[in-house]
């Protein structure tokens, strides 16, 4: 992946954070605030903005007053553009264009701050890349402090520059300052391009992932709505193909994230449309999909999006106990995203997990062994935390048990009690494995029962009643995994 390009959201997890948990981000990252910006920079065109709350600690009341998205999208102002931004400024979409066009961007100091900037960006993406959202922001927000110094507060870059900072938020988990900063993103770009140009799509996008993230599924769904309905007018305005394949791409995305709604929601029935809605358009796109899964062009924007959509999906199938129809998705997503990711990735770890859990609940062990082992595999040497790899290796037992293979089920009980020594040995688990160990013990060890040696001696089965060594497996079970829909975002880009 480009440093210089990184996946907005395209696997974005709901962050389930408790709101009031949530730090204020100028406290936590050590940088300003969105209002802190754009006071530092206030011009005589000054912006009207209530600052007497600090970002995320804001009130009930000042929260409800701060939903001006609501007018942006609201069909009944779709024609009253000064309503949605009437507290941005007063200037026209004229005023912006001549203050860009005033600016000689031949001269030997814009090319210094471009340059200056891209070097900013780069760092910035290459944190992103890396998980350091916090580092990602304080460059991110000096990007935007220095895009104000030189365009003022009106300029279309200060929307992309704000967007950036929202994403970066997301992913950081300070909700209540991405929520600032996507506001003000759609705004201004509201202002400088047109409440329908695809900018603004983009960033309603990100408006919808932080609203469902804080837990608001109706006005995610509103959102979501209104970016779907500008996408579909921007790919109706394209006629090369290239332009058109780009935007169902887009059309995608929304699907699946309207998708991701209806899933959390509960509505199954809904999400499963939206999620059917959103594959047709990807398979149509990459109709020679099965050559990018062989590594042809395993890197095609968008094909890792289509199998997180088959992962949700997925989801559903399993949620309503179709494992049949979770399995046929599951396989085929998997095969994309190891030929994009390789085997150690988090994502094919979750899908093996889902993949074993269904074949599992269709009795048959030995596929869901397979795709624990390769878990396994992957995470044996790995650094991640002892209770995954606990839970991966009890899953192993449990079907080396349910197909009566005692001398595999053991030393993996072993690896477990080791495993739990080290987390609690004082734990009941620690007890329940070191009874199943006694218990496969004896299997391994005990004289063939009466049953079998009349069964070898006559060549034929002999009923002999229940077996008296029966292992109990009620605290033994595989549970359903925690699955939490993935959303798709848009890529940070140069500001």
């Amino acid at each position: 992946m480009n440093a210089s390009e990184v996946e907005g959201a395209q696997s974005v997890q709901r962050n389930t954070k408790p709101k009031e948990n949530q730090q204020d981000s100028s406290v936590v990252l050590g940088t300003m605030k969105v209002s802190s910006l754009f006071e530092r920079n206030k011009t005589e065109a000054e912006i009207p903005r209530d600052q007497s709350t600090p970002a995320g600690k804001q009130s009930a009341e000042k929260k409800e007053d701060n939903k001006e998205w609501k007018k942006a999208i609201s069909e009944d102002v779709e024609d009253d553009v000064s309503s949605a931004v009437s507290d941005i400024s007063a200037s026209t979409e004229g005023d912006v264009r001549d203050q860009g066009e005033s600016l000689d961007e031949r001269s030997e100091t814009f090319q210094r701050f471009e340059k200056t900037l891209r070097a900013k960006h780069t760092k910035a993406c290459k944190a992103m890349s890396s998980g350091a959202y916090k580092k990602a922001l304080t460059e991110f927000e000096s990007i935007l402090s220095d895009l104000l110094g030189r365009y003022g507060e009106r300029h279309e870059r200060i929307g992309a520059a704000l967007h950036n900072v929202a994403i970066a938020n997301l992913r950081a988990g300070s909700l209540d300052d991405a929520m600032d900063a996507i506001e003000e993103a759609i705004k201004i770009r509201s202002r400088a391009l047109g409440r329908s140009h695809p900018r603004v799509a983009d960033s309603l996008v990100e408006l919808g992932i932080i609203l469902l993230s804080m837990d608001e599924n109706e006005d995610a769904l509103k959102v979501f709505e209104r970016a779907l309905k500008l996408r579909r007018e921007e790919r109706d305005e394209s006629f090369a193909q290239e332009d058109i394949d780009e935007s169902n791409l887009k059309i995608a995305k929304v699907l699946n994230n309207i998708g991701c709604v209806n899933f959390e929601a509960g509505s199954f029935g809904d999400a499963r449309r939206s999620f059917d809605d959103a594959i047709e358009l990807q398979k149509t796109v990459f109709k020679s999909w099965i050559n990018l899964v062989c590594g042809v062009d395993g890197n095609s924007p968008g094909i890792l999006t289509m199998a997180s959509t088959m992962c949700n999906k997925a989801y559903v199938e399993i949620e309503q106990d179709r494992f049949t129809e979770a399995i046929a998705l599951l396989e085929e997503s998997l095969k994309i995203q190891r030929s994009v990711l390789g085997t150690d990735n988090k994502l094919v770890q979750s899908t093996l997990d889902n993949l074993g859990y269904a074949y599992f609940m269709l009795a048959k062990p030995v596929k869901a062994l397979n795709a624990y082992e390769n878990i396994w595999s992957a995470m044996r040497g790995s650094k991640d935390c002892l209770e995954e790899k606990l839970d991966i290796v009890k899953k192993m037992v449990i079907c080396h048990i349910s197909l009566e293979q005692w001398t595999l089920a053991f030393p993996l009980l072993e690896t477990m009690e080791d495993m739990q020594r080290e987390l609690d040995p004082e734990a009941v688990e620690f007890q329940r494995i070191q009874k199943l160990m006694g218990e496969v013990n004896y299997q391994i060890f005990k004289l063939p029962s009466l049953s079998s040696a009349t069964n070898r001696a006559l060549g034929c089965a002999v009923c002999m009643g229940p077996d008296e060594e029966d292992i109990c497996m009620d605290h033994w079970v595989i549970e359903k995994p925690d699955n939490t829909s993935k959303m798709s975002g848009h890529r940070v880009t140069h500001a």
